[in-house]
């Protein structure tokens, strides 16, 4: 899975360019692929303008017109996936759990080994109410929800994630296609990133 036969458009000291890809470059909080082109490791991927960029390991031993074999690394990417989707069923369930005490502050820093997304409190945070939320979420986990992710409709760009009975949220990122896939996940308290916010961290169990 993931991988993919592609031509070079541009090559540069550390990065290299194609004219197609499967490798998702790093945005919305969420780190981009990593892999192997034609036996260089890429050790992250970037958005440049229209470009996508994939960063080289050493100097990248490519030139325009040339075909290559790519792979992301896949285990890490469906980590990335499974996280990313319980990051959006924890988003949910903190409304749920602490109400309008509780609102976003960040969008979140995910990759392979867990989720920090930052909200503000209007009081302390009650570790008997998180501990409810992650009980919650492994519930609607283990119900096997079907996800789905698809353009809006009449939009060409915009993605909308979706899982019943939340609303749809507007998201780019990559995902699983049932809560089932996620497995138990566990959420902690991370460092306080600042008055009145609470960074949660979340890992797969």
């Amino acid at each position: 899975m993931g991988e993919l036969d592609a031509a070079v458009t541009r090559a540069e000291d550390n990065f290299v360019v194609l004219d197609g890809t499967c490798f998702f470059p790093q945005g919305g909080g969420q780190a981009g692929d990593t892999g192997e082109i034609s036996g260089s490791k890429i050790v992250d991927t970037l958005s440049d303008g229209e470009e996508i960029c994939h960063i080289t390991e050493g100097a990248a031993p490519f030139k325009p017109g040339q075909l290559v074999h790519g792979a992301i690394d896949w285990q890490r990417r469906y980590r990335i996936m499974r996280l990313h989707s319980a990051s959006h069923l924890v988003y949910y369930v903190m409304q749920e759990v602490f109400g309008d005490s509780c609102r976003p502050a960040s969008s979140g820093m995910l990759d392979d080994v867990k989720d920090r997304s930052d909200y503000l409190f209007d009081e302390p945070l009650d570790r008997g109410r998180l501990a409810l939320v992650e009980d919650r979420v492994n519930h609607l986990i283990a119900n096997g929800l079907p996800i789905t992710h698809s353009l809006e409709p009449g939009s060409k760009e915009r993605l909308l994630w979706r899982v019943a009975p939340f609303p749809a949220m507007a998201c780019g990122g990559t995902h699983v296609r049932n809560t089932a896939e996620i497995g138990r996940v566990s959420l902690r308290r991370g460092s306080k990133p600042g008055r009145g916010r609470e960074r949660i961290e979340l890992t797969l169990a």
